[in-house]
């Protein structure tokens, strides 16, 4: 494949990410999932849905290239900053302290899913270029590149 559509995947896995994290709050604030057999030492429960939608917003505004992102969340364009921020959500997405089994499964799935692209995030960085400011497309451009090299033959 090309470089680009590469890149294009990957945004795409960022957008897809980024919306199922917002489904998932609104679902819980609609249904109001939070307050079902609620108990006061589950008072956190309340914050999983709005922080999933302010994380939505946040990885939302990264994909869309809004300039704030840059100055304000420096650590999201390093593929190890992106990383680790991904581990992190699959770690929120994976709590889902009330509701059926269905929404445990569900979460602890995606989290999973979150898990599995942090880390991923997190070996691009270490096996990417050595150059500390290297972006994210740089890295990525990189690696295909030498897939490519290395499948056909040529330096």
């Amino acid at each position: 494949m090309e470089t680009k559509t590469w890149i294009l995947i990957l945004r795409w896995v960022n957008i897809v990410a980024a919306v199922v994290i917002g489904a998932m709050g609104i679902y819980q604030l609609v249904t109001f999932q939070m307050f079902s057999d609620f108990h006061f030492y589950e008072i956190w429960s309340i914050f999983t849905p709005v922080y999933s939608l302010i994380f939505c917003g946040l990885l939302l505004a990264i994909e869309f290239k809004k300039d704030f992102i840059a100055d304000q969340f420096q650590f999201m364009m390093s593929c190890f900053g992106r990383g680790i921020f991904y581990i992190f959500l699959g770690s929120v997405v994976s709590y889902q302290p009330t509701g059926g089994s269905s929404t445990q499964v569900a979460g602890w799935i995606w989290g999973l899913t979150l898990w599995l692209v942090g880390i991923f995030y997190v070996v691009i960085h270490f096996v990417g270029p050595k150059s500390a400011t290297a972006g994210l497309k740089d890295v990525i451009v990189f690696l295909l590149f030498q897939a490519v090299s290395a499948e056909y033959g040529t330096a």
